[in-house]
């Protein structure tokens, strides 16, 4: 309970104290990032040694595939836009949709692939300080 209140916190405050302010162009767009995951923080976890957070904004193209890998630690991941298809070793593929959460636990290997429109997503990680964040695995 007391790293949900945590990890709440370091969002609020990420959202908070962001530097970059998006001016209303009517373009959404143009505030789109580019495919891939793209990092917006990363900080440590006050008063829990060693780990840190990694808050990225992912987008996969239409129909397009993820290479399998895998994360040294938790990733709890939120779909914002469009869908994906998640692929999860030892698991039914399941379709993540605009509105729909997920937790992937550490170390699982997964390779999504993005639905008919593409996805997009915010996505939390929390793992070691200073681990790969991403490790591919090779067929």
């Amino acid at each position: 309970m007391r790293l949900m209140i945590m990890m709440g916190a370091v969002l609020l405050s990420a959202g908070c104290s962001k530097d970059v302010v998006h001016e209303a162009s009517g373009d959404e767009d143009s505030m789109r990032p580019p495919p891939g995951s793209n990092e917006m923080l990363r900080a440590p976890i006050s008063g829990v040694d060693g780990i840190e957070v990694i808050i990225s904004d992912v987008v996969i193209p239409a129909n397009a595939a993820v290479p399998r890998h895998y994360h040294p630690g938790e990733e709890f991941l939120y779909v914002i836009e469009g869908s994906a298809i998640h692929v999860e070793e030892g698991k039914p593929d399941r379709e993540l949709k605009a509105g729909d959460a997920y937790v992937i636990p550490p170390r699982a290997e997964h390779a999504p692939r993005g639905g008919p429109e593409g996805a997009r997503a915010i996505v939390f990680r929390v793992h070691v300080a200073g681990a790969q964040e991403r490790v591919l695995i090779e067929d």
